[in-house]
């Protein structure tokens, strides 16, 4: 067989497997539409919902179903309520396909309290169309586990409350102690400063990374009493007064501390015009640290 001769056997042999590989490989799939043509072809379906992080942030989930055929580009998206003091605002493209959920996470606003409603709010999403313009479609919320009333309702209480005192929670590391029976002590000062009557303070309560320590017998416990400061009588009903607490780590793991989300944040029962609630005090930043490296140090970690 001379060289001429191999070439053209080569390319013989080369086109007989291919012709039968693309006629088993059928029509070439068409690309689906990469958005819809119009408002008409978009189905969505959405809710509202807070995860675990999310009150330690300040945030909310919106939970948005494509129930449309062709992909879902959202542009922009916003809550909408008149229980807003302003709308709650998205401004990140999201790309959803065709029968799946995104949860696009969101930065609550205030209020406005007195809530009005505590109906879910709206959604007004932006989305992008076939032809590269935009239109906005209003989709009411569900509610998925209660959570939008129950924030309303904590967030206007809260606001009635500190309208009468200024509340914060500060580091005491004077207190700090390398243990007791409860475990390593951790110094707290539950700071109050009352500027009007009609507030008591009733209890502090333990946190999932900070245990609480009753002073007199060291034991540990849930809460500890604040005997009604700001009631009549009780010497607290004007001004400002530092309360001590003791703190023990609730659990002393590398673990407990990186994932923390809410260990920082201190729930005070209170009494407001003889009204029972509970307001959540969050740490601020350096107070925040200053308690991480407590517990970093109490746990030897």
């Amino acid at each position: 067989m001379t060289d001429r001769v191999r070439p053209l056997l080569a390319s013989i042999v080369a086109i007989a497997i291919a012709v039968p590989l693309a006629a088993c490989a059928g029509p070439a799939p068409t690309a689906p539409p990469s958005a819809a043509a119009s408002l008409d072809e978009v189905a969505v379906v959405a809710e509202v919902y807070r995860s675990r992080i999310d009150p330690a942030r300040g945030g909310i989930q919106l939970s948005v179903r494509n129930e449309g055929a062709a992909p879902l580009t959202i542009v922009r998206a916003v809550l909408d309520s008149p229980a807003l003091a302003a709308p709650i605002e998205r401004d990140r493209e999201t790309a959803i396909g065709p029968g799946l959920t995104r949860d696009l996470a969101m930065t609550l606003t205030s209020a406005a309290c007195p809530a009005t409603t505590t109906r879910p709010p709206d959604a007004l999403l932006t989305v992008a169309l076939a032809d590269g313009g935009t239109a906005e479609l209003r989709v009411p919320t569900t509610d998925r586990l209660g959570q939008w009333g129950e924030w309303l309702d904590a967030e206007c209480f809260a606001a009635a409350v500190l309208e009468r005192a200024a509340i914060t929670v500060r580091h005491d590391p004077a207190r700090d102690a390398p243990g007791g029976a409860a475990g390593p002590l951790i110094g707290l000062a539950l700071e109050v400063d009352t500027r009007a009557p009609g507030l008591e303070l009733v209890a502090a309560n333990d946190t999932v990374l900070f245990g609480l320590v009753r002073a007199g017998d060291g034991a540990r416990v849930t809460s500890v009493a604040l005997d009604g400061l700001g009631a009549p009588g009780s010497g607290g009903a004007e001004g400002a007064v530092s309360i001590p607490l003791l703190l023990t780590p609730a659990r002393c793991d590398a673990h407990a501390l990186a994932d923390d989300k809410q260990g920082t944040l201190f729930r005070i029962d209170v009494r407001l015009d003889g009204e029972p609630g509970t307001v959540t005090i969050a740490a601020d930043p350096a107070t925040r640290a200053a308690l991480y490296d407590a517990f970093t140090r109490a746990c030897s970690l």
